[in-house]
């Protein structure tokens, strides 16, 4: 970036476009982009004046080596100078040295900003190929902010040549992107989106959507206190009600939103804003003010050569009021009208061969490259796609006999469970001889406490979720070294695989013997029989019985159908 600017430097210079050395401090420089802008629009009536700030803006920007604000600074000077090829000039010359190394940035940014020129300029065919040019740089580059802009832009080519469904449609895709990227309040350029889709539902008759979004586009203007874009959804409510037949209301709403129009020098805009007025005063009978803003939007056009298509109402207006009265008048106005009609569709015609030749053409071959290189990766990977498949369906295949299998297993675990004699409080606790005591206890200790853990069994106090090794020793006047001991060789478990598996056991027998239990919750049933939560009920269920509780159940209620 650092190599474009310098060569911008350079050609800028050597164009001489503003190349004065100053000797002596120059205080406008010292000033802001936004103040220079400000001076420059409120010193437009006096032309020395304006040029002077709109060449301090360009200095300026030149000095910080700014390249976008060197564009505003001969936008300025095209408008002050009213000589378009000075800014156009200007991008082109820039466009020659970005492209020759393209960016994420440049020359798309550039070919952009031509375009909208242009498009305010009523040259649509030309802002069309500028846009046509920035989007294949930017399907290069992805730059989705600057995608968006050609969207949006192309939004307006479409709707100038009556496709409104179209130009609907991206700028909706652009409005939803705006809105996920917070653009809406902070970007100039995306801020007018919500006037445009007030504008297109409303043509499209869609009332109720239309409202929905001018009073979006009113709230967000008043709380950026952008007065310039109050003014233009005033004029867009002005449509609405004119669509709903709601004269005096859109004769408000319009007469509201002209000094906004002025403002922004939009005079198209404004032209079609005058011509609207005077038709609504001639549908109610004020045929004076009706004449009087006819004559304004004839004025405008006399001055500033932008034609609108709502000047051929104001000029078949006009030629009817001089009819047989004023030849001279009427004539005029017949010429006019015929100028306007002739621009008109000139450009649209041009639009719309562009559009076919240069946008929906390649668009079309670039989809149809797209779908012949997907059928042939779709060729090329059926091959793979098959063995896949087959490998699939055989992994299915064993995972389905695993499946059977498994249930099978299930199954015989399950019946195994029902014939399964109770066990608890039924054990018999056999005396300990000294040839069967490994450990250095008394037989008789080792006596007492299996007679202890028998009572402790029979009890079901292992069912508290509070027992615990030191506890139950407590309990059996002994350490928790013997009893460890004690547990691990006569009933061949850890203590906890002891306490889970009498737990276990229980509560298989009550899912055998008591229904109700059967309608209990996993977690409830955990907690009956002294486990602390669902899970670890479930691990130890399924580790001494080979089954989960939950099959366990489903099978006893599925026998007892049976």
């Amino acid at each position: 970036m650092k190599k474009i600017l310098v060569l911008l430097h350079v050609i800028v210079l050597s164009l001489k476009v503003y190349s004065q050395n100053h000797t002596k401090k120059d205080t406008l420089l010292e000033k802001s982009f936004e103040e220079l802008s400000e001076l420059f629009y409120a010193s437009k009536p006096d032309t020395l004046k304006a040029t002077t700030y709109a060449k301090k803006f360009f200095s300026k920007a030149l000095k910080e080596k700014d390249t976008i604000r060197m564009m505003s600074g001969k936008y300025y000077l095209a408008d002050i100078l009213n000589n378009e090829k000075v800014y156009l000039n200007f991008c082109d010359s820039l466009i020659d040295i970005t492209k020759k190394i393209p960016n994420k940035n440049f020359p798309a940014n550039i070919y952009i900003k031509k375009a909208t020129f242009l498009f305010h300029k009523r040259q649509n065919s030309k802002a069309l190929k500028e846009l046509i040019n920035a989007n294949q740089i930017i399907d290069k580059h992805k730059n989705l902010y600057l995608k968006n802009k050609v969207l949006y832009l192309m939004g307006t080519i479409y709707n100038s040549i009556g496709q409104k469904k179209k130009a609907l449609n991206l700028y909706k895709q652009v409005y939803y992107f705006a809105l996920k990227e917070n653009l809406l309040a902070k970007d100039d350029f995306f801020s007018s989106l919500l006037i445009n889709l007030t504008i297109e539902y409303r043509n499209l008759n869609e009332i109720d959507s239309s409202l929905l979004y001018n009073n979006r586009a009113v709230s967000l203007y008043k709380k950026i206190n952008d007065s310039v874009s109050l003014g233009y959804s005033y004029f867009s409510l002005g449509l609405i009600y004119q669509k709903k037949k709601e004269h005096e209301k859109a004769l408000k709403s319009y007469l509201k939103s002209i000094p906004a129009i002025k403002n922004d020098e939009n005079y198209r805009i404004l032209a079609s804003t005058y011509t609207k007025v005077a038709k609504l005063y001639d549908s109610i009978g004020l045929y004076s003010k009706s004449l009087k803003y006819h004559l304004k939007a004839d004025s405008l056009f006399s001055v500033r050569k932008i034609p609108s298509r709502f000047l051929e109402d104001s000029y078949k207006y006009l030629i009817n009021q001089y009819k047989n009265k004023n030849l001279k008048k009427q004539l005029l106005y017949i010429n006019k009208l015929l100028e306007v009609k002739e621009f008109k569709l000139n450009e649209k015609n041009k639009v719309n061969k562009t559009l076919i030749d240069e946008y929906d053409i390649p668009n079309l071959l670039s989809e149809k490259k797209q779908i012949i290189e997907k059928l042939e990766k779709e060729i090329k990977e059926s091959k793979k796609n098959r063995i896949i498949y087959i490998s699939l369906l055989f992994l299915s295949l064993l995972l389905i006999g695993y499946q059977i299998k498994r249930k099978r297993t299930f199954k015989k675990r399950f019946i195994a469970l029902i014939n399964q004699k109770e066990t608890i409080n039924k054990k018999e606790i056999p005396l300990v001889s000294p040839i069967t005591n490994k450990h250095e206890i008394s037989s008789e200790t080792i006596n007492i406490i299996m007679k202890g853990l028998e009572a402790f069994e029979k009890n079901t106090d292992f069912l508290s979720s509070k027992i615990n090794l030191q506890l139950l020793a407590d309990r059996l006047d002994t350490n928790t070294s013997y009893l460890s001991k004690i547990i691990n060789q006569h009933k061949k478990n850890s203590f906890s695989n002891y306490i889970n598996q009498l737990r276990v056991e229980y509560a298989v027998e009550k899912l055998k013997n008591d229904v109700l239990w059967r309608k209990y919750t996993i977690k409830a049933i955990a907690q009956e029989v002294g486990f602390k939560n669902a899970e670890s009920f479930s691990k130890a269920f399924y580790k001494f019985t080979g089954i989960k509780p939950s099959y366990f159940i489903k099978e006893l209620e599925k026998s007892e159908k049976d």
